[in-house]
């Protein structure tokens, strides 16, 4: 015994991206635009990116230099 009310799956998940916003769902169905080439060319990937030690370890040392001067600042350093 289905109820008429009951929509089937596509229909409902339809409705569920409809109804959200359009900060949380950009995209629409049916409403998409070709990528053109400059935009295909714009796209960093992993391999545009400078090697994870570099990106990770650059940030630590500066953090470090900085506690350390801190450090010999407030005098819990004293050289």
């Amino acid at each position: 015994m289905n109820s008429q009310e009951t929509p089937t799956t596509a229909e409902n998940n339809y409705s569920d991206i409809e109804n959200t916003p359009d900060y949380m769902n950009p995209q629409k169905p049916g409403k998409s635009e070709p990528v053109t080439q400059v935009q295909a060319d714009n796209v960093i990937t992993n391999k545009d990116l400078p090697d994870r030690r570099v990106r990770y370890g650059l940030p630590v040392l500066i953090f470090a230099i900085f506690l350390f001067v801190a450090a010999i600042y407030y005098g819990i350093i004293n050289p």
